[in-house]
């Protein structure tokens, strides 16, 4: 599951508190980092390793287990 809390405090922690700045930052469209931003959808590998490098996480952070018991 993809975590985007983490990635939002991520974030701000580096100044950057919009999808359009995440855009500008991580080298993303902006309707690309506006989806990764409000969570439609989770980012594919590329795009992960962009946005967590430029938050400053490793991109395996952006994605939180489930259980899998739990989602049955």
């Amino acid at each position: 599951m993809y975590d985007r809390a983490l990635l939002h405090t991520a974030a701000r922690i580096r100044g950057i508190d919009t999808p359009s700045a995440l855009a500008r930052e991580a080298g993303l469209s902006v309707p690309t980092a506006w989806r990764i931003w409000n969570g439609v959808g989770a980012p594919r590998g590329d795009h992960a390793d962009r946005v967590a490098e430029t938050v400053g996480i490793s991109a395996s952070h952006l994605y939180r287990r489930t259980d899998a018991g739990a989602a049955a």
